[in-house]
């Protein structure tokens, strides 16, 4: 069964130095974040919102990483809950 790909977030970079240039730089992780709102429902609601109501820059990234963390928690609550279903359940690392 092929399920549509779906993103909720950011393309992953594909190597770890990719990443730590990208984290080294606030004006390339706004510029991914941007690009990322073609895909993302989660990063182009929370930026059309933030357009709506005027908010400044801060206050945008600070509603975008609020709701990126509540959907964090509902993932991993569903994730545990689906596990816990399981009659092989995979072990959870500490």
């Amino acid at each position: 069964m092929d399920f549509p790909e779906m993103k909720m977030g950011l393309k992953r970079p594909e190597t770890l130095n990719e990443q730590l240039k990208i984290q080294a730089d606030v004006s390339a992780m706004r510029k991914a974040i941007t690009f990322g709102r073609r895909d993302s429902g989660l990063i182009n609601r929370c930026l059309q919102v933030a357009e709506m109501n005027g908010l400044s820059g801060e206050e945008t990234y600070v509603l975008l990483a609020y709701n990126a963390l509540l959907q964090l928690e509902d993932f991993w609550r569903d994730r545990v809950k689906l596990a816990m279903l399981d009659i092989n359940p995979p072990t959870m690392q500490p």
